[in-house]
């Protein structure tokens, strides 16, 4: 029997709507962590204020408590760097609109009703607004930037609507990976990748990888 809600959905429209972004959300949020990766692994000072920053929030927890919501607004670098990633290899390529109006862009005019694909990593390359864009710089974030240059989840009233199940989902699992574990990529792994249509290593992502020694540590994981 269908149960409704006092306003909205009926409760089975809102399973199906949840389960859908859990699993549409698997293969880009994999993506993420994969090249999230590499270019802390890459990035050394970057990595070691995501590591600090983790580890800041890790001392304020007790043995065994979960995070919390105030948890994660404090991991406002984590999470830039997340959005750098997502800047310099968005898991989707590109994405259609249509022109609702004649628009005239760069000399060229572009008819009403016509179907326009944006890349995005183009649009995130912008030396304008992004300088020495190829370069991973999380601290790009710790400023506003303007609007729809980053659109790695769309933007306007159609933006993606699973962006804060990301920022959570990668939030906490980066929390417990750099405050549980130390890796570095094998000697074998470059910069390249490719996608089919998802961006993927080319040489795939090995890497060693080894738990934090928790016998000489705080409760979290944490070295003292």
């Amino acid at each position: 029997m269908t149960h409704m809600l006092a306003e909205g959905l009926a409760d089975e429209e809102i399973i199906d709507n949840v389960m859908f972004m859990m699993v549409a959300a698997h293969d880009t949020t994999a993506s993420l962590f994969t090249f999230l990766l590499r270019h802390l692994d890459g990035n050394r000072d970057a990595y070691g204020r995501v590591v600090a920053e983790q580890q800041e929030v890790a001392r304020s927890k007790a043995p065994g408590e979960a995070l919390s919501w105030d948890d994660l607004a404090k991991m406002k670098y984590t999470w830039s760097a997340a959005m750098e990633t997502l800047r310099l290899v968005p898991p989707v390529f590109s994405m259609l609109k249509r022109a609702v109006e004649d628009v005239e862009f760069d000399g060229h005019l572009i008819p009403k009703g016509w179907q326009v694909l944006g890349a995005m990593n183009l649009t995130q390359q912008d030396p304008a607004i992004f300088p020495e864009p190829s370069r991973f710089e999380p601290a790009r974030f710790e400023s506003p930037i303007p609007p729809y240059s980053f659109v790695a989840f769309g933007g306007g009233a159609r933006m993606c609507p699973g962006n804060e199940f990301t920022r959570v989902e990668t939030l906490v699992a980066m929390h417990y990976i750099v405050t549980r574990f130390e890796w570095k990529l094998d000697e074998g792994c470059d910069g390249s990748f490719s996608r089919y249509p998802m961006p993927s290593p080319a040489r795939g992502l090995l890497i060693d990888i080894e738990p934090i020694d928790t016998t000489t540590t705080g409760a979290a994981g944490i070295s003292k």
